[in-house]
């Protein structure tokens, strides 16, 4: 595989972990030499070896020597356009990150002596499904969308990658989430991972776009001192943001076309609070049995906070899309000069890149000072990946997607953050410096990770309260749904306890 130089010091997302490009792990070798004195006398002499450096590039994996025969493995994988190249594509291109990915799939094809196939398809739960149901080993790893997907798997469908089949895998290896490994179990029991393996975990994660030519033009500061200090709060940033309003157009109405200091947004981008503030839905015990273990007091302060602004402040635009589309129509506000702050995930700096003035990611800010670190939200269709109980060799698959994973670990995810992103689109050190703080952050509950086995538990409260009832009320929106959530929870535990006894 082609070497490919890294350039800045990387903070590895997923999903809680930091990994250092060029951290000191090295381990210092001695040897011993005879040499001769004047007298002819032999004198033992130490030799030290330099120490080597671990890096990102040369970080071991714990793969033994394996040959399969040149056996095949197919990959079923999403074909969205926002997945495009995530797992395949057909030749080198020159693109870093396209060849990147090819490379990585070669060299472990060499490596183990192995075929990789894809099959490209965006009904990838229901192939999957009909596949175990009728015992067809066709697809030996399923990349599927982490919201969608991962209900399939406390059904049933897919080993659990903390067994003892897919012996391979180590999740505790840096190019796995381990903060994602301990949210999504259940009793031990984890059916999914993701990780460096999956370029959408960067891509849909959130920041705050900050546009920096409206803050100078606005008489404030840089935000990136505040953020280093620790002091970069939803109430700093929307001292600021308030003071923005123009109505540009002259309608006397406020929409897309006037100038703001603000977008919550209207469904998705609501959703960002649930990790920027630290809100939980659920909590887990020391045997890893989930429970409900919402805040009602944290979270009625914080609907509290948000809904004037929602509602009522002049400042802030919400627009009448949304889901996608609605963080779209923001991101060409702010590349227009019309938006000063807003969250969007991370892929939107293909979409601005063309944008005349400076602009800055941040870390999404604290709910308060008090608040230890800075925390960021991933769009639930980044990519997750399983065994499907049908493979009749898990161990040839956990081995083929650990070494998959490692390699990405080297060289893909250098290719798309650092070569991409802050060599294409981000414009100064000090941006780069607050996406490593953001992507250190990363912070997705039990609760989101599992919300269609919970009733949409994750999307029925914030955006319920906010979005649907226009309503500053969380305690009653929770009180109605409350019983039906830990009914939910006790089936989702019955399911698990299902699966640990017939294996």
């Amino acid at each position: 595989m082609k070497k490919k130089m890294l350039t800045l010091v990387l903070a590895l997302l997923m999903l809680g972990q930091t990994v250092l490009v060029g951290c000191s792990e090295g381990t210092e070798n001695a040897e011993t030499t005879a040499a001769p004195t004047a007298s002819g006398e032999i004198v033992a002499e130490e030799a030290v070896v330099e120490e080597t450096e671990i890096t990102r590039e040369n970080t071991p994996d714990d793969l033994p020597e394996l040959d399969y025969n040149g056996a095949n493995m197919m990959v079923l994988a999403r074909t969205k356009a926002w997945f495009t190249g995530e797992m395949f594509v057909e030749e080198l291109n020159g693109e870093v990150v396209n060849d990147a990915v090819y490379d990585r799939d070669l060299s472990v094809e060499e490596r183990l002596n192995v075929v990789i196939d894809y099959t490209l398809n965006d009904s990838t739960n229901t192939l999957i499904n009909n596949n175990v149901t009728a015992g067809n080993d066709e697809f030996q790893l399923h990349v599927g969308s982490a919201v969608d997907t991962v209900q399939y798997g406390v059904n049933g469908n897919y080993y659990n990658l903390l067994g003892e089949y897919p012996e391979y895998l180590n999740l505790d290896q840096p190019w796995w989430s381990q903060y994602y490994t301990k949210q999504s179990s259940i009793m031990g029991c984890a059916f999914f991972a993701t990780g460096d393996l999956f370029t959408s975990l960067t891509k849909l994660s959130f920041v705050m776009y900050a546009n920096m030519q409206m803050l100078e033009d606005y008489g404030f500061g840089s935000p990136y001192e505040l953020v280093r200090e620790g002091t970069w709060t939803f109430d700093t940033m929307m001292d600021m943001a308030s003071q923005v309003y123009l109505d540009a157009n002259g309608n006397g109405a406020k929409d897309q076309n006037d100038v703001f200091g603000y977008s919550m947004g209207g469904e998705i981008g609501l959703d960002v609070y649930w990790s920027a503030f630290d809100l939980t839905i659920c909590q887990k015990d020391e045997n890893d049995v989930p429970t409900f273990g919402v805040d009602i007091d944290k979270m009625s302060s914080v609907i509290e906070k948000l809904y004037p602004h929602y509602m009522d402040n002049q400042a802030v635009f919400t627009p009448a899309n949304n889901g996608d589309a609605e963080q779209d129509v923001i991101a060409q506000m702010l590349a227009d000069d019309r938006m000063m702050f807003s969250p969007l995930r991370i892929m939107h700096t293909e979409q601005i890149r063309e944008m005349e003035s400076d602009y800055a990611l941040l870390p999404l800010p604290k709910w308060d000072e008090n608040q230890q670190n800075y925390y960021t939200f991933v769009h639930d269709q980044y990519s997750i990946g399983g065994i499907p109980v049908s493979v009749n060799d898990p161990s040839m698959v956990s081995a083929v997607m650990e070494a998959m994973a490692a390699e990405s670990y080297r060289y893909v995810t250098p290719a798309y953050y650092d070569l991409v992103l802050n060599g294409k689109y981000i414009r100064d050190p000090d941006t780069a410096e607050m996406l490593d703080i953001a992507m250190d952050g990363i912070n997705i509950d039990f609760g989101w990770i599992h919300t269609y086995s919970l009733n949409s538990c994750s999307q029925n409260l914030l955006r319920h309260v906010l979005y649907t009832n226009k309503s500053n009320s969380f305690t009653s929106v929770y009180a109605k749904g409350e019983k039906a959530y830990k009914k939910v929870m006790d089936r989702l535990i019955e399911k698990i306890e299902k699966i640990k006894d017939d294996h």
